[in-house]
């Protein structure tokens, strides 16, 4: 496979803590350059990795030796960023969510396809191995006909000034916290709900925690909860007509920690030590391989389910 060659667009603490990293590491990726609206940013990095600082965002578009962008900025930006990347020829790893409305993720999905170009929306969670391990458990009945997905993730108010907190840069916990719960109970069922309820409580216009139901027919049910302003939480639990399964630490997990999954079945509680894993290296191996495959079905049903859980909540006003 060759390598796929990247401009890195945001150099917080995403791209800094955890992708960056993962690129060097990755096999398949090359980090060429950094662009940053604060230039010392990129400078950092780019000496850190050696590569190239941008000073403009249209000089690493243009820059023809790189094949794809890795977009870590606030969720408002995207929609823009993404279509230049496209106008560019470039390929897109987006991180979640890919934009703010189902309409913005149609029109990125259009302007991929005419311009040859993939986009994938990052939620690197998915490829880590623990979820492989959960699948295979219940492959084997261990819990019986799984019924009901239960999943949180959130995490108490930021100590400093943060974009998630800001509503016209794509802040709020449905957006951020809520889209990997979500995320996860349609892929672990496989198909899309029928139909979706949610209440969500806002502190002024944002929204600050929400819980979310999801029928997806066949006697399947998701119950989800996430929020910016609660102890940290970050797990789910699939209950079934014989046992439970539950991953630990489901969506955020460092590399070096031993995930923990635990399995009750009929009062036996057993936990499970899995092996540890860079599920940000497992996701750009993906990317790698798949980039030339427009993602557009996956893409449009998670804006879809997610605009339905922001349009038809009962709200609740602090």
């Amino acid at each position: 496979m060759d390598k796929v060659n990247f401009g890195i667009i945001g150099c917080g603490y995403q791209t800094k803590k955890n992708m960056a990293p993962a690129m060097q590491k990755c096999e398949n990726t090359e980090i060429i350059g950094f662009y940053d609206l604060d230039s010392s940013k990129a400078d950092e990095l780019a000496s850190i990795y050696k590569a190239k600082a941008y000073t403009k965002l249209d000089d690493l578009l243009a820059d023809r030796t790189v094949d794809a962008v890795y977009i870590a900025t606030p969720i408002a930006t995207h929609f823009e960023l993404c279509i230049k990347a496209a106008k560019a020829g470039k390929h897109i790893l987006c991180e979640k969510s890919l934009a703010m409305n189902y309409e913005q993720v149609n029109n990125i999905i259009t302007a991929c396809r005419n311009y040859g170009v993939t986009v994938f929306e990052g939620f690197m969670y998915q490829f880590h191995d623990q979820h492989n391990f959960v699948r295979e458990m219940i492959n084997q009945g261990e819990i019986g006909d799984p019924i009901l997905f239960q999943a949180w993730f959130g995490f108490p108010p930021f100590s400093e000034p943060n974009f998630r907190m800001n509503k016209d840069m794509g802040g709020g916990a449905i957006l951020d916290a809520g889209a990997y719960v979500i995320h996860s109970a349609r892929t672990f069922f496989g198909y899309e709900p029928v139909n979706i309820n949610s209440i969500i409580s806002y502190d002024k216009d944002l929204d600050i925690f929400g819980s979310a139901l999801l029928d997806f027919g066949h006697n399947k049910i998701a119950q989800l909860s996430f929020g910016m302003n609660n102890s940290y939480k970050n797990c789910y639990s699939i209950w079934g007509t014989k046992g439970e399964i539950t991953l630990l630490k489901a969506f955020s997990i460092p590399e070096y920690e031993i995930p923990i999954c635990r399995i009750v079945n009929q009062g036996l509680v057993r936990e499970y030590q899995l092996k540890p894993c860079n599920h940000f290296i497992k996701e750009l191996e993906y990317f790698c391989k798949y980039h030339s495959e427009l993602q557009e079905d996956e893409l449009l049903n998670q804006a879809y389910a997610m605009g339905k859980i922001i349009n038809t909540n009962h709200k609740v006003l602090k």
